[in-house]
């Protein structure tokens, strides 16, 4: 079991159920919404709601007034803060820093998606899995990476994620493609990992992007242009969203980046949307993959699983993105490597506050 390093011995939300400070939280979106329902589940209070000045305004947020920090500083002295989003911006970095500076400040873990929660107990009840999964690891640099999440969850000290942050370009160095190469992006966004991935890989001659959302879908195809545009590229669009079956699927339309898909009941009627589902299988057409990137909102395992043949068949290096659900550290790589055992396994964190833009890398060689 990977001990603690900080002084609590415990997992944080343990931990806040012991300590005598006001517990206040940094933000006021979706993850304000979570960590607020999981602090109120287990009995704890809050005492106030603060964001940067930018976005105080005249407002409240789940019945609290939205406050500076200097004025709940002011008020309440000593306190906790939880931050409550994500973000790579530089001066938000430096004033979370100065926070911290002054108040105990953390960045609670809470999945993007699903109910289960990354406490002690369930790394406890999953020990066995995280241990097998630290064992394929590659190289140390995908252990210490490893380690600090999984710390990091139990924790909340984000100040563990910055020993361990490696620039995206490092596919580069990990992963070995044929020339020429065919690359399915599943989770293209705006088209930013189809500029990043066609330009470590020059050898990427036949890229298909596929993106759910309908607006994000247009900046894919519009920032993109000059490689649709270039002779020695072939670039396809497919707006749909990736599962282990072909048909059609509810969306919410008003999810934006973070489209997935919606149970019947967990969407209203003015906001759902029917989108088309689909197999790697079946966008694939029958070509061979070499590098499929899957970013794809909580649907890493489904989609998987709906690709298993062209998994066993090609066996292509794969970048996955596992920080949607608490279970994607040890699901998707077991299931990777049941699958293929020959695939070596590494691990990286890309500079971000919270474990987004963590990856699990497999190839073959």
């Amino acid at each position: 079991m990977i001990p603690l390093k900080n002084d609590m011995k415990q997992d944080l939300w343990n931990y806040l159920t012991t300590v005598q400070k006001p517990v206040v939280l940094y933000g006021t979106g979706n993850g304000a919404d979570k960590i607020l329902d999981r602090l109120l589940a287990r009995g704890i209070t809050v005492s106030g709601i603060f964001a940067s000045s930018d976005f105080v305004r005249n407002r409240t947020f789940r019945g609290f007034p939205v406050e500076t920090y200097e004025a709940l500083h002011d008020r309440l002295g000593d306190m906790i803060v939880l931050i409550c989003f994500g973000t790579s911006r530089p001066e938000v970095l430096e004033n979370i820093d100065r926070i911290a500076s002054e108040c105990e400040t953390y960045a609670p873990d809470v999945p993007v998606y699903g109910q289960v929660l990354f406490d002690q107990a369930f790394y406890e009840n999953n020990a066995g899995e995280f241990a097998k999964v630290r064992e394929m690891l590659s190289d140390e640099v995908s252990r210490s990476t490893f380690d600090a999440v999984v710390e990091y969850k139990l924790s909340g000290d984000y100040t563990l994620l910055r020993d361990v942050e490696r620039p995206l370009s490092e596919a580069e160095e990990l992963l070995k493609l044929p020339d020429p190469s065919t690359f399915l992006d599943l989770g293209a966004y705006n088209g930013d990992t189809v500029l990043l991935y066609s330009s470590l890989f020059p050898q990427i001659r036949n890229i298909i992007a596929v993106e759910p959302d309908g607006r994000n879908f247009r900046k894919l195809q519009e920032n993109t242009e000059a490689i649709r545009n270039r002779d020695e590229y072939s670039i396809s669009y497919v707006r749909a969203l990736v599962s282990d079956h072909d048909g059609t699927t509810l969306i919410d339309r008003n999810k934006g980046r973070g489209v997935h898909e919606e149970a019947q009941n967990d969407v209203s009627a003015s906001n759902a949307e029917s989108l088309t589902a689909a197999t790697i299988v079946t966008l694939l057409q029958g070509q061979k993959a070499d590098l499929i990137k899957l970013d794809v909102e909580g649907n890493e395992l489904v989609a998987l699983e709906g690709g298993r043949e062209v998994l066993l068949r090609d066996r292509p290096s794969l970048i996955v993105s596992c920080y949607h659900r608490s279970e994607d550290l040890i699901t998707l790589p077991v299931l990777l490597k049941e699958m293929v055992p020959e695939y070596k396994v590494y691990m990286r964190h890309h500079p971000h506050l919270l474990c987004w833009d963590t990856e699990f890398y497999f190839t073959i060689g």
